[in-house]
């Protein structure tokens, strides 16, 4: 994550440049399979995200997501704005008083560009061993995490629930 960091946020004069031009960062987000500790996959159903055992013949519908990081949070705490389809449909928490998580039809680029309106769409990573977690930064203290069920939808849970992810750069 590192790289991807330097390669956006290295040019911070540029993009500050770009954007008021109307114009599109050169960097491009980053791209990951992820499993939970159960080898259970993302993939899109029904338009929502799902984790189910994606073994075998069922690995071809496993969905990567795509990162870019958000300039306007605390880079330390490795903030990402986290989308699908190549960085075409970004996961957001809502905005609402309590946390929604859904998939809106909106750039992870453009939401790069847009500052703190970016907040509900982007998720720390913290990396604990050799897995990660995601707390939704626009809801301190929900993470990302698979359901208990069979190809249910991912949700947002209190830590007691936490999921960690496996994350290998596709």
């Amino acid at each position: 994550m590192v790289a991807l960091f330097e390669e956006f946020l290295g040019k911070e004069v540029v993009e500050e440049t770009m954007h008021s031009a109307g114009l599109q960062p050169t960097a491009q987000p980053y791209h990951y399979l992820v499993r939970d500790t159960e080898q259970k996959g993302l993939c899109l159903h029904n338009g929502r995200l799902a984790a189910p055992s994606l073994r075998g013949a069922n690995a071809v519908q496993e969905e990567p997501i795509s990162v870019v990081p958000n300039k306007h949070l605390e880079r330390r705490r490795c903030p990402l704005i986290v989308g699908i389809r190549g960085g075409t449909q970004a996961l957001s928490c809502g905005t609402g008083p309590e946390p929604q998580l859904k998939l809106e039809e909106v750039g992870l680029l453009d939401l790069f560009l847009r500052g703190a309106e970016a907040t509900p769409y982007t998720f720390y990573k913290t990396f604990g061993g050799s897995t990660h977690t995601f707390e939704a930064a626009a809801f301190p203290g929900f993470f990302l995490s698979t359901a208990p069920g069979p190809g249910e939808a991912l949700t947002l849970a209190a830590p007691h629930a936490i999921t960690a992810f496996y994350l290998r750069r596709k």
